[in-house]
């Protein structure tokens, strides 16, 4: 009877984890704190968990970026599938929506909200708090890097990609890009070299 016993606990025991639901809200204070948007902003979760992004107020997205370029999908920086959402227009609160994120690696996963990524709209998902790159330095180079150019874009209206799925149709809104400040100077460059093609055409 004690070696059944042991047996049965034995394998109870090596059993694997039951999964986990994070459940992110997605949708705070949408004019003044960025840091309210992503309630929590970060989670620790494994292999096999689910991360629920709920839409529940105003018009957002959750958008996968890298640390060193917060605002910016990740796709327009490396070559890579991230996951987005589109714009999710939840207005206050009539029309919630959520996005499935499933988790299959341990990497750290950046991510952020179109609209208020420059007050701070950003999360992380297994951030490695003891290295360089924490959630703290993703929030300060996301305030810093806001005052790039826009341009026409519809970076932001890709609907999930093969990281997510989603239960419903994403929203729509006008939507920008950001350029960086070296394509920013090349364009201010060209403009300022104008009255000089000018001035040595009348010669």
């Amino acid at each position: 009877m004690f070696a059944l016993s042991f047996v049965a606990s034995a394998t109870a025991s090596s059993a694997a984890p039951t999964p986990t639901q994070w459940n992110v809200t997605v949708g705070g204070n949408t004019t003044t704190n960025g840091s309210l948007v992503f309630q929590p902003e970060e989670i620790k979760a494994s292999i096999g968990d689910t991360v629920y992004f709920n839409f529940t107020q105003g018009n957002h997205t959750v958008m996968q970026s890298t640390f060193s370029a917060p605002c910016v999908w990740i796709d327009e920086t490396e070559a890579y599938n991230g996951f987005t959402t589109g714009f999710r227009d939840a207005g206050n609160g009539t029309a919630i929506t959520n996005y499935i994120l499933p988790i299959t690696s341990n990497d750290t996963i950046w991510f952020f909200d179109w609209n208020t990524c420059a007050l701070g709209g950003v999360g992380g998902i297994n951030v490695n708090e003891s290295s360089t790159q924490t959630l703290a330095g993703f929030v300060r180079n996301a305030k810093r890097l806001n005052g790039t150019a826009t341009s026409t874009s519809s970076s932001a209206s890709h609907t999930g990609g093969s990281s997510g799925s989603s239960s419903t149709g994403s929203g729509s809104a006008s939507e920008t890009s950001t350029t960086s400040g070296a394509e920013r100077n090349v364009v201010l460059g060209g403009l300022a070299a104008i009255p000089l093609i000018i001035a040595a055409l009348a010669l």
